[in-house]
């Protein structure tokens, strides 16, 4: 009977250990789960920022091409 003690010993204590680890498992998995959530979030907004740009800089070529034709159109009439 004293051989078996330390192996229940042993048994406990690996238990105890794995229940530990399990905790410590779940808790990785919750945190990960909030950082995911908040990389979406953060996604949504780069997103949103990236569209109007994309607005910005249209408006702004479309100016750039008008003012670029006018100029041309001037520089005809005044040069003929």
């Amino acid at each position: 009977m004293a051989n078996k003690s330390p192996v229940w010993e042993h048994r406990r204590g690996l238990e105890q250990r794995l229940s530990n680890l399990e905790t410590h498992v779940e808790n990785i998995y919750h945190h990960v789960k909030r950082i995911e959530h908040l990389v979406e979030m953060q996604n949504g907004r780069v997103r949103k920022n990236e569209e109007q740009i994309a607005k910005w800089r249209g408006v702004a070529s479309v100016i750039i091409f008008l003012c670029t034709g006018a100029i041309t159109l001037l520089a005809i009439i005044l040069g003929a």
